[in-house]
């Protein structure tokens, strides 16, 4: 079964980003977001879909990609 959601802090070290930042881009509503059992959750199609479209951020560490 492959993941649909990623927390925060996975995002934040996906891209190398600072608390701060990481929740900044929340805040802006780049992605979507869900809570779940209190926590945040990032879309994972939605953050890729974001991350394809911009040009400031790069990925840090690798992440499996979604077998379509």
């Amino acid at each position: 079964m492959n993941k649909t959601s990623m927390s925060v802090p996975e995002m934040r070290k996906l891209l190398g980003l600072g608390k701060t930042a990481s929740y900044w881009l929340v805040k802006k509503n780049y992605f979507e977001t869900v809570i779940v059992a209190g926590r945040m959750r990032v879309m994972i199609e939605s953050f890729e879909r974001w991350y394809r479209a911009q040009t400031h951020y790069k990925k840090i560490v690798q992440q499996e990609e979604p077998n379509e």
